[in-house]
């Protein structure tokens, strides 16, 4: 915890040990638990038609689960969340407190901070494809 940003530890409610290759989040489930990353790394992962693709790696401080406190619950979760290279340890955020102070927030921040998430969540569909399209070509194909 000691990387971990101050104000962040004001929502830590508790931790999470998962060892390598557990599922931390399944895509297309439902919750609305956001974490953040203690120790180790983690893998967030996008199934597609072609494949299940890796579109990043988050290691301590990072936070993830964070499109559920934006009104996108009903979606289910975007991407999948993996436990990689070793034991990792995740802090579980107060959804409560942070849905909270997220409503605290003017109207219109809201809007840009829903607007930012959802091109967030276009960008890792569009790289998940470019990934897949990548690996599909052949050595020395362009």
């Amino acid at each position: 915890m000691e990387n971990m940003q101050p104000f962040m530890q004001l929502y830590l409610t508790g931790e999470e040990s998962y060892e390598s290759g557990d599922i931390i989040i399944e895509e297309g489930s439902r919750g609305n638990w956001i974490y953040i990353v203690l120790k180790g790394q983690v893998k967030v992962t996008k199934r597609t038609k072609l494949g299940t693709v890796t579109l990043n790696t988050l290691k301590q401080g990072a936070v993830f689960g964070e499109m559920a406190l934006f009104g996108k619950l009903l979606d289910g979760r975007s991407a999948s969340v993996i436990a990689a290279d070793g034991p990792v340890t995740v802090g579980v955020l107060d959804f409560d407190l942070l849905r909270r102070d997220y409503e605290s927030l003017s109207p219109r921040l809201r809007l840009l901070i829903d607007t930012v998430i959802m091109r967030l969540k276009e960008t890792n569909e569009k790289i998940a494809a470019f990934v897949l399209a990548a690996n599909r070509k052949g050595p020395g194909e362009k």
